[in-house]
């Protein structure tokens, strides 16, 4: 035995670190507590079950990233009609790719005017917004936030009375 005040040492003879004596100690938990039930598939509390959930909770945000691509799909297929509207086509193709949404098939619907593409580009700058404020997940509102900024700064828009 060694007298108080001399060094601990290993069997090599040089003294263990302290994050190696953490990390053992940490181990030694762990294993511990995956044999105490995750191992051995004994559940400590008879009233819970260790069974995953069958069914995974639905996405609170999923109905806005529908409505979001499906705004998204209606606004390219009105504007692929529409002159002058090739940058505002382009936004919005990179942004429903952003959202991970197909593209409409290319079934030109009426064509726009002037005022009627301003009104509705700024509606749909209003509802990516509104999609901000209401989604759960904080990645998603600041995509929609984008959405509604790279809407909002489109020339097309800037040009309107």
């Amino acid at each position: 035995m060694g007298r108080p005040g001399d060094r601990v040492t290993g069997v090599s003879g040089s003294r263990p670190s302290r994050r190696a004596v953490v990390r053992v100690a940490a181990l030694s938990g762990i294993a511990g507590a995956l044999t105490a039930g995750g191992i051995t598939g004994c559940d400590l509390d008879p009233g819970t079950s260790s069974r995953p959930p069958e069914v995974a909770p639905a996405d609170p945000d999923a109905d806005i990233v529908d409505a979001a691509r499906t705004e998204l799909r209606g606004l390219l297929v009105r504007l692929s009609a529409t002159s002058g509207t090739g940058s505002l086509v382009a936004c919005h193709r990179q942004q429903l790719a952003v959202l991970q949404g197909r593209p409409p098939a290319m079934a030109r619907g009426r064509a726009l005017t002037k005022a009627q593409t301003v009104a509705r580009e700024r509606r749909a700058a209003e509802s990516f917004t509104h999609w901000a404020l209401a989604c759960h997940n904080g990645d998603l509102a600041r995509i929609l936030a984008s959405v509604a900024a790279g809407i909002r700064m489109q020339p097309v828009l800037g040009e309107a009375p």
